[in-house]
């Protein structure tokens, strides 16, 4: 629903005695400590409501803890949701501030909830009604509150740095081997927490004996019991985030610039230098020596490299299991180059027993399993993309709002052209142009958030075209879907796969030319040779081999039969039962045969009748598929 067109309160009141209206109340963590809680905007509400005879309190939904410079939190979604069923026509804020810390955040969360149904009313100071005189009030109110907040965060940036500079703690956890002196007050410094520290000294040695890898060292704390600062098991993820938070190298740094990958780090600008201030090196207590750090620093860059295998490009990572219970992660195998998932409880050179799968036949099978499903339900009874399903209606509505933006600032500047020309007295004029030019600016500013989150809205459309049309298609094909949009799909229906056959083993090793000249042909592996043929296959090797050939005590008529047997059922030479004779010999035999061309006589000799079967080929074990709309996971 575009602003400035949804019916307003007192208008549905008017018509339907009440309206129904939702608290929302929002407090960040800073916020709870200086004692301004939930308690607080819940009761301005309530006051507020009692002065609205119209008002019907039916809900309250609320985020603690929660940063308003984001637009999705628990509480407000639940909010969206009461909206959407039509449980809600009117959302209370004690101020405007409760939807978000930014201008973009306050109109986003604006957007959302009229998108949804309903509309937004501040208690502090009440809006006014639809129209274009709302949308300057809510700029306004939402330019008021973002100033205050930069001026928050400056203040509190600034305070950090002055502490940081003089060597104390700026704020936030110690790292792993210290904790705080003086905690809660200005001159709070780090020290060294001996148990802790302990613990720092056994990893380095663990780290630098013989060079193991942290998956190693993570086992061994975890079999000597040693848990991490919140009771946790180390694992190789944790362990590596110690090891980069300068615990072992005596130096921590506030506003690192070289770690950017959450909402959590130091702001950077377009030249990747802290927005807040300057990076400030922290010399920090030492645990180590200094020849237990630089060793410490050696083994660390031999086990740093880039992640080679993006979770994205192996959709089934860690839903895979086989016959240890722990799940397979995707990586290319080094010794072919092959793209498959293995278990992740190999340790080095010791497996856990569990065999490898080739990708591709992994993402086949659940691609077969997926398909057959999508396509044996009713198109209306399918999944849907679960996280931005409404995005295409929000699109199209939110399309028409940046319209009809678009159309006021057209407006508004045919006013402003009008107003030049007015014969009033210059002071008049004057007065109506600044008056102009600020709605000007105030529509710019509107339409630059609302042409953003255009933009996001768009992208997210596109981004999930392909899946949606995939859920949506009578003929589901989910390997035309890139692995990426593979991943949500799998997650989507919490695909689970198993080895059904736990004691399956590949053959492994480099095929004998028989057997690849099989493949490469086509031919057929014929039937045991009966008398006759026997009698015709002697005569052909007697024509093209030497006396000498025949005087070995191996049987010629067992050996091909030997041959013929290894062919269909794929045993090793090894595994040759005797009855065909000394395996050695035999497998020299047909080398021999092979090299000289006289197999391929032979197997066209024996395969005049069409009975052969096909040549083994390396197999795969059988797995089992399961999904959440399965029958038996649903019961």
């Amino acid at each position: 629903m575009q602003q400035g067109t949804a019916p307003h309160a007192d208008d549905e009141g008017e018509e339907s005695g009440t309206i129904a209206v939702a608290a929302y109340m929002r407090v960040s963590t800073a916020e709870q400590r200086h004692r301004y809680g939930i308690p607080a905007q819940r009761q301005a509400i309530q006051a507020y409501a009692e002065r609205c005879p119209a008002w019907r309190l039916v809900e309250y939904r609320q985020d603690s803890g929660a940063s308003g410079s984001t637009d999705s939190r628990p509480g407000f979604d639940a909010l969206l949701g009461d909206i959407a069923a039509g449980r809600v026509r009117l959302v209370a804020v004690h101020r405007l501030d409760r939807l978000g810390r930014t201008e973009a955040a306050i109109w986003r969360c604006i957007w959302q909830i009229e998108d949804a149904g309903a509309q937004v009313e501040c208690c502090a100071e009440p809006l006014v009604d639809p129209g274009i005189d709302r949308w300057l009030t809510i700029d306004r109110m939402a330019q008021e509150v973002e100033a205050d907040y930069r001026r928050i965060v400056a203040r509190t940036q600034a305070g950090r740095q002055l502490k940081a500079v003089g060597g104390g703690w700026p704020g936030g956890p110690a790292p792993y081997g210290y904790r705080l002196k003086g905690k809660g007050s200005f001159g709070s410094v780090l020290e060294v927490d001996p148990e802790e520290a302990g613990v720092v000294a056994l990893i380095a040695d663990l780290l630098t004996d013989g060079r193991r890898s942290l998956k190693d060292v993570a086992a061994d704390l975890n079999d000597r019991g040693i848990r991490t600062r919140n009771g946790r098991q180390w694992t190789p993820s944790n362990l590596s985030r110690r090891l980069d938070s300068g615990t072992f190298f005596g130096e921590a740094v506030f506003r690192r610039t070289d770690r950017q990958w959450g909402g959590h780090c130091t702001s950077i600008d377009g030249d990747g230098q802290p927005v807040h201030g300057e990076s400030v090196p922290l010399a920090l207590p030492p645990i180590l020596t200094t020849d237990q750090v630089r060793a410490v620093g050696e083994a660390w860059a031999a086990m740093s490299r880039p992640r080679r295998n993006p979770i994205a490009e192996y959709p089934l990572t860690g839903r895979i299991r086989g016959r240890c219970g722990l799940p397979y992660v995707g990586g290319l195998r080094g010794k072919d180059g092959l793209r498959t998932y293995r278990c992740s409880g190999m340790r080095g050179t010791a497996s856990c027993g569990c065999v490898f799968l080739p990708a591709a036949y992994a993402e086949e099978q659940m691609a077969e399993r997926v398909n057959g499903m999508l396509a044996s339900m009713p198109a209306g009874s399918r999944p849907s993309v679960p996280t931005s399903a409404a995005a295409p209606l929000r699109l199209s509505g939110h399309t028409a709002r940046v319209a009809l933006l678009d159309q006021l600032a057209a407006e508004r500047r045919q006013d402003l052209q009008e107003a030049r020309g007015m014969t009033a007295p210059d002071h008049l004029v004057a007065a109506a142009v600044r008056q102009i030019e600020s709605d000007l600016g105030a529509l710019g500013r509107i339409a630059a958030h609302a042409r953003d989150w255009l933009h996001e809205l768009e992208a997210s459309v596109l981004r999930d075209a392909p899946l949606r049309a995939v859920l949506a298609s009578p003929t589901p094909d989910v390997l035309a879907l890139p692995p990426r949009e593979q991943r949500r799909l799998v997650e989507l229906l919490d695909v689970r796969v198993e080895v059904a056959d736990p004691t399956f083993r590949y053959r492994e090793g480099t095929k004998c030319l028989t057997m690849q000249w099989h493949q490469r042909t086509g031919e057929l592996i014929p039937p045991d040779p009966t008398d006759g043929q026997w009698e015709r296959v002697d005569r052909l090797l007697r024509s093209r081999f030497p006396a000498h050939h025949f005087r070995s005590p191996v049987d010629l008529r067992a050996a091909l039969t030997g041959m013929l047997h290894r062919l269909r059922s794929g045993i090793l030479w090894s595994e040759l039962p005797t009855r065909f004779g000394d395996c050695a010999k035999v497998r020299v035999r047909q080398r021999v045969w092979g090299e000289s061309g006289v197999w391929e006589a032979i197997v066209r000799l024996l395969n005049e009748e069409g009975r052969g079967t096909p040549v083994f080929q390396r197999t795969v074990p059988s797995l089992r598929i399961r999904t959440v709309l399965d029958a038996d996971q649903v019961a």
